[in-house]
C-alpha cells in the first residue's frame, strides 16, 4: 500500500517527467530551441525548480504558451491570473499560510464546487486538505509559480501587514513602553509585536523585488526604504520607542553582537519564503542618530541567470564569450557599486562550469555558493588577502581563477601574474568606462607592457530598470526633453519611446525588473601597441569606436530604440553624446 508521503512524491516526480516532455514538445514545435533547454535543464539540476517556470524565468517562452501545454498534458484548464481576479468569497475559505505553502489560490466558488488555481494540479494531498477544510468539491486548474505568488502578494499585501503591525505597536499604553525600555534588547527584540513588524518588512521587501533594505535612524524615529529596480522608495516609519528593538531583532537574526553599538559589524542570515531560499547580507554603521543597517538580498536563482539574459546586444555576447573562452588571460568587469558586475562574472563561469576544469574563487564575502566551483572567503585578520589568497591559488592547479575585487597595487601585479602564466583570470574593478581601465590598472603600479600583455579584454557595465511590459504605453518627448536626455532629433525620429503607466504587476511604479547596458572593449594587438605607449584615454576610445566597439551610450540607446528601457534610465546611467 502506498502511502501518502509516497503518493505526494510520486506526483511531483510526475510533474517533473511532464516538465522534461513538456521542453520536447516545445522544441518540436519551434517555440524554443534544443540549447536553451539544455540551460534550462542546467539551472533545474542546481535550483531544483520546476522545467516550465525555469522557462519563463529565462525569458524563453512566455508562462501562457508553457502553461496551456502543460494544462494539456495533465489534462486540466489553464487559468491565466494576470487576467483574472480571484473571488473575494473563494479566498476567504482558505487562510494565507496554507495558500503560500501549497502554492494554490481559490478562483471561484460555484455551488458546492471550488476552482482552485494550483501550480502542481496533481498535488492530491493538498487538494484532499481542502475538500476536508472548505467542505467543497476541488477543481483544479493550472497556473504559473510566478503569478500565482504576484496574486497572493497582491490579495494579502505584506505591506498592510507591516502597517497593521506599526499599529499594534503604537497601541500600546506607556506601561507598555517602559516595561519594554526596562527589558533587555534582546527580550525586546523577541516580542510578538516586533517579530512580527520585522517579519512584514522582509516579506514586503520580497514581494516587491527590492535588492536592500534600508533601517535609517531618524531623530524621529526609524525610517525603512526599499531599493527597488535601482531606486529608493520609503516603505515605512518606525517611532522612535521601537527603534531598539526592531534593530535588536536585525542583529539577533543575522547573529550579531547587540550589545555593541559603536563600531561597525557585517553579518547575514538565510530566510526562506515559499520554498525559494534567500542569503541576506547585513551592514552596521553608527551614526549620530543611533545604528543603520542595511540588508542585501541576494537571491540565489540570480546567479544561474545565463548570459543571452543580461542585456549583452549580440554582437556584445559573441565578443565577451570569444574572451572567456579563452585558456588564459585577464577580463575585468568594470563599473560602481551595485551595477551587476558579480552577476555577470558568475553567469561567465555557469557557462565554463564542468568536471573538466578547476574553478577557484576568491571573494569579499562569497555571496553564492554555486556547486562545482571552490569558493574561498577572504579573512585579513588570519592574513588572508586577495593578493596572498591569489599566490596560493596558483599552487592549487587552477584552470579559471576568480577575484572578487582588484583593490590595490599587490592584487593587481599577482592577477597579471596568473594571467601570464596559463590562467583565465576574472575580476572586478571601479572605473567609470572600459577605456578608462588602462590608466586605473597604472594608478595601481603595473606597467603598461604588462598590462597589454595580460588583458584579454575589459566589459563596462550599468544596470537599468526595465520599462513594465504590463502597463507600457508609447509617447513622445518634446524637444526640450530630448535635449535634457542628450538625444537628438534625428536619433529620435524613428525610436519607439514608451513607458509605463503603473499596475498592480510593477506596484504602480510603471517598471518592473533590471537589465545590464554594457560596452565590451576585445583587446586586439592594434590595442596593445597603444596601451604599451600610455596612449591617452580618448585616443584609446577613439579607437576601439573605429574598430566596432558599441559604447555604453549607444548600447542604452538601443534598449530605449526597442522600448525597454526609458530615456530617463538611459540619461541616468550614461553620458550625452558629444557634438
Amino acid at each position: 500500500m502506498i502511502d501518502a508521503t509516497d503518493k505526494i512524491s510520486m506526483d511531483t516526480q510526475i510533474y517533473r517527467q511532464a516538465g522534461q516532455l513538456l521542453g520536447e514538445i516545445l522544441v518540436d514545435r519551434g517555440i524554443i530551441t534544443p540549447q536553451q533547454v539544455e540551460q534550462a535543464l542546467a539551472v533545474q539540476s542546481r535550483s531544483g525548480s520546476f522545467l516550465g517556470q525555469i522557462l519563463v524565468d529565462l525569458g524563453f517562452a512566455s508562462p501562457q504558451t508553457i502553461g496551456s501545454h502543460l494544462a494539456t498534458h495533465f489534462g486540466v484548464r489553464y487559468i491565466d491570473l494576470q487576467e483574472y481576479d480571484p473571488d473575494p468569497d473563494a479566498v476567504a475559505l482558505v487562510p494565507e499560510d496554507m495558500m503560500r505553502a501549497s502554492q494554490f489560490v481559490p478562483c471561484r466558488l460555484i455551488g458546492d464546487m471550488l476552482e482552485v488555481a494550483m501550480v502542481d494540479p496533481l498535488d492530491v494531498s493538498t487538494i484532499d486538505r481542502l475538500n476536508l477544510l472548505t467542505e467543497k468539491r476541488i477543481v483544479p486548474m493550472l497556473t504559473m509559480s510566478g503569478e500565482l505568488l504576484r496574486t497572493v502578494n497582491d490579495l494579502f499585501d505584506a505591506g498592510t501587514r507591516t502597517s497593521k503591525a506599526l499599529q499594534e505597536l503604537e497601541a500600546e499604553t506607556v506601561e507598555d513602553i517602559k516595561a519594554r525600555r526596562a527589558s533587555t534588547d534582546s527580550a525586546a527584540a523577541a516580542e510578538a509585536p516586533i517579530v512580527r513588524l520585522v517579519d512584514s518588512i522582509l516579506e514586503s521587501a520580497l514581494a516587491v523585488r527590492a535588492s536592500d533594505i534600508h533601517f535609517e535612524p531618524q531623530e524621529w524615529g526609524l525610517r525603512v526604504r526599499y531599493r527597488v529596480d535601482g531606486q529608493l522608495i520609503e516603505h515605512a516609519e518606525i517611532q522612535k520607542a521601537q527603534r531598539p528593538a526592531v534593530i535588536a531583532r536585525l542583529k539577533v537574526l543575522c547573529v550579531m553582537d547587540i550589545t555593541e553599538t559603536r563600531k561597525p559589524q557585517d553579518g547575514r542570515m538565510r530566510y526562506e519564503q515559499h520554498n525559494r531560499a534567500y542569503d541576506i547580507r547585513v551592514s552596521s554603521v553608527p551614526t549620530v542618530n543611533g545604528e543603520k543597517l542595511v540588508l542585501r538580498i541576494l537571491d540565489k536563482a540570480a546567479v544561474l541567470v545565463p548570459l543571452s539574459r543580461l542585456g549583452f546586444l549580440k554582437q556584445q555576447q559573441d565578443h565577451f564569450e570569444a574572451m572567456v573562452r579563452r585558456p588564459y588571460g585577464m577580463i575585468l568587469v568594470v563599473g560602481p557599486t551595485g551595477s551587476g558586475k558579480s552577476t555577470t562574472l558568475y553567469a561567465s563561469l555557469n557557462l565554463l562550469n564542468d568536471s573538466k576544469r578547476n574553478i577557484m574563487t576568491l571573494e569579499d564575502p562569497v555571496e553564492y555558493n554555486v556547486p562545482g566551483m571552490n569558493q574561498i572567503q577572504v579573512n585579513p585578520r588570519v592574513g588572508l588577502t586577495f593578493a596572498s589568497g591569489l599566490r596560493s591559488f596558483v599552487r592549487q592547479d587552477p584552470d579559471i581563477i576568480l577575484v572578487g575585487e582588484i583593490r590595490d597595487g599587490e592584487t593587481a601585479e599577482m592577477a597579471v601574474q596568473a594571467a601570464l602564466t596559463g590562467h583565465l583570470l576574472l575580476s572586478t574593478l571601479h572605473t567609470n568606462s572600459a577605456v578608462g581601465t588602462m590608466a586605473r590598472l597604472n594608478n595601481l603600479g603595473l606597467d603598461p607592457f604588462l598590462i597589454a600583455q595580460a588583458l584579454s579584454g575589459v566589459v563596462s557595465q550599468r544596470l537599468v530598470a526595465k520599462v513594465c511590459t504590463h502597463c507600457a504605453v508609447e509617447y513622445r518627448p518634446d524637444a526640450d526633453e530630448l535635449r535634457a536626455m542628450g538625444i537628438s532629433i534625428a536619433e529620435a525620429a524613428d525610436a519607439c519611446f514608451r513607458r509605463g503607466r503603473g499596475c498592480r504587476t510593477c506596484h504602480d511604479r510603471g517598471y518592473s525588473g533590471r537589465m545590464g547596458v554594457y560596452e565590451v572593449l576585445p583587446i586586439d594587438d592594434p590595442m596593445r601597441r597603444l596601451i604599451m605607449r600610455n596612449a591617452p584615454e580618448e585616443e584609446i576610445e577613439l579607437a576601439a569606436v573605429k574598430a566596432g566597439m558599441i559604447t555604453l551610450r549607444d548600447s542604452a540607446f538601443t534598449a530605449v530604440r526597442a522600448g525597454l528601457i526609458t530615456p530617463q534610465e538611459m540619461a541616468r546611467v550614461a553620458l550625452a553624446k558629444e557634438a
